[in-house]
């Protein structure tokens, strides 16, 4: 039976469209390899615990956490025609996640390492990009979720994104964009709000909001609140997460759950997944907020991440936290 099998089956319908790779996490390195021409006892580092291969992708770990919490979620994500693309498509259906687009290419995958300090090393191979025509064609539209489209889309990639939330607004349902991932190809300032024309609800991490306003988002919040009148999340890692409700009225702080970290990797992603499986069912922010910050912190304190959330660790958690 899969996690979702115990989750409500008429939850609203969400769409999350964005990266999908496979990641192969390996976690607890007492040190880093130094760089060196041959393997030597300074760059060939061994790990006691195996290298794991786990479903991922920031929008593949959001419907799997949405769909664990709900009953079910659409994917529109590239999987390749190799075997990681195999590993992929049965893992997402077994976490209910329906993936829409046909199979093509290589798989994107994410070779990571986290030191035992916190520290991280990560390969990125991108595979190939998501074609967004045949995806909104193949799409009844309703709720939708944009998350890592600079890591698939090709740029520009603005009126895509639009596109997408248009087709929401259409239908009458909601249109969220998270603003990552950070770092080289990042959304810059322009094309997130531009984007957010089209959306409901803008989240993103500390630091992605840090790099596109090139400050703090409480220093930097009046000059996004010129182009965006709508709600914006802003994910604080172990501190829970910020909201801002709207222009002139006060941010509200809500607390995370202290937990062990065991596995960062996409925690802010299930996260994602707990706030819209809350929201979009009729919650108030806040408590929306709140669902997030659980799921966030039953994905950190498991070595498979977000592909442990499970509705009853969710729920026990908010229940006891």
């Amino acid at each position: 039976m899969s996690p979702a099998a115990v989750a409500s089956s008429d939850a609203p319908c969400l769409l999350c469209v964005g990266s999908t790779v496979v990641d192969i996490n390996i976690q607890g390195l007492e040190r880093f390899p130094v760089p060196d021409v041959e393997f030597t006892q300074a760059s060939d580092v061994a790990h006691e615990d195996p290298a794991r291969l786990l479903l991922g992708g920031t929008a593949a770990n959001t419907a799997m956490v949405y769909a664990a919490l709900t009953g079910a979620c659409h994917l529109g994500g590239v999987l390749g025609s190799d075997p990681f693309g195999d590993f992929l498509a049965a893992g997402l259906a077994h976490h209910g996640v329906e993936v829409l687009g046909e199979r093509a290419g290589s798989t994107a995958t994410h070779t990571i390492a986290l030191g035992a300090d916190g520290r991280r090393q990560a390969y990125w191979y991108a595979g190939p990009s998501l074609d967004p025509e045949p995806l909104l064609a193949a799409w009844d539209p309703g709720h939708v979720y944009l998350s890592g489209i600079n890591l698939c889309f090709q740029r520009p990639l603005t009126d895509a994104a639009c596109a997408f939330g248009r087709a929401a607004g259409a239908a009458g349902a909601k249109a969220v964009l998270d603003i990552g991932q950070g770092g080289p190809g990042a959304l810059d300032f322009d094309e997130l709000t531009a984007i957010g024309a089209e959306m409901d609800l803008l989240v993103g991490s500390r630091a992605e909001f840090a790099a596109a306003l090139g400050c703090e988002y409480a220093d930097g919040r009046k000059r996004l609140r010129e182009r965006f009148g709508g709600p914006v999340v802003v994910k604080q890692g172990a501190d829970g997460s910020l909201l801002d409700p709207g222009p002139d009225q006060t941010l509200r702080r809500v607390p995370g759950f202290a937990v062990q970290a065991i596995n960062p990797i996409g925690a802010g992603d299930a996260f994602a997944g707990g706030l819209l499986s809350a929201w979009l069912a009729g919650a108030d922010l806040e408590a929306a907020c709140r669902r997030g910050n659980a799921a966030g912190a039953v994905s950190v304190r498991s070595a498979g991440g977000p592909q442990d959330v499970t509705k009853a660790a969710v729920d026990r958690l908010e229940r006891e936290g």
